[in-house]
């Protein structure tokens, strides 16, 4: 029996039958690896992105901040913009009985400085008080003693209450050969509440740490230094 030659259109045709097939296959075979390659991508790419933004959120509060992340939870108040310390206030929003409140955490050579000046001394609360609150008593600041101001809580352009931390007057800078620091320095204070367990001191210039007694008081009660030290 004679062989078909390769030539013939019986062979040309199955050929070209089976070429498309081929093509075929090659494609689906490609299409399979590239879904499966985008398929497994996110497994393989989306714990280094998770561990970056992690990493991001982790750093920044504490490194970029200077206490100001700090002083929002201490001071209670909630702020729109809490990484820039705005949008600030404190008290029942609801109610409408609440204080637009300004921060600052320096207590450097540009911070903000006052003493008590009530004759009985002053209790510094964890809130300002307003309408449903349970402000408690931190601390009772004897008169004289100097306070470096953190917090301003106003209604319209009048402070009515301050965030304040009782600090050592041996560690401002303005303190030294300064008449303001005769009258108002180290006084007598009775920690009612411990905020950590080394003694106030500098940690950096302008930034306290260990049991500083600090918390709200009414604007009535201090001598503020309007004009600096």
């Amino acid at each position: 029996m004679d062989m078909p030659r390769l030539s013939s259109p019986r062979f040309r045709l199955a050929r070209v039958s089976v070429v498309p097939v081929l093509l075929l296959a090659l494609a689906a075979c490609a299409a399979g690896e590239s879904s499966n390659s985008a398929a497994s991508s996110p497994a393989t790419t989306a714990p280094a992105a998770a561990a970056t933004a992690t990493a991001t959120l982790g750093t920044a509060p504490g490194s970029a901040d200077n206490g100001l992340a700090a002083l929002i939870r201490a001071s209670g108040v909630t702020c729109s913009n809490a990484s820039a310390g705005t949008g600030c206030t404190a008290g029942d929003v609801d109610s409408g009985d609440f204080y637009d409140v300004e921060l600052s955490p320096d207590c450097g050579d540009q911070g903000f400085f006052a003493g008590v000046a009530e004759a009985k001394g002053v209790e510094t609360l964890d809130a300002v008080p307003s309408s449903g609150s349970k402000a408690t008593a931190t601390a009772k600041l004897s008169k004289g003693q100097l306070v470096c101001v953190q917090g301003i809580g106003r209604t319209g352009q009048n402070p009515l209450f301050y965030y304040v931390v009782a600090i050592p007057a041996n560690t401002v800078g303005k303190c030294k050969d300064n008449a303001l620091c005769d009258t108002y320095g180290d006084r007598p204070i009775n920690n009612r509440v411990a905020t950590g367990g080394e003694a106030c001191h500098a940690a950096a210039p302008g930034h306290y740490a260990g049991n500083c007694a600090q918390g709200w008081v009414s604007a009535d009660v201090l001598d503020v230094f309007s004009n600096g030290m």
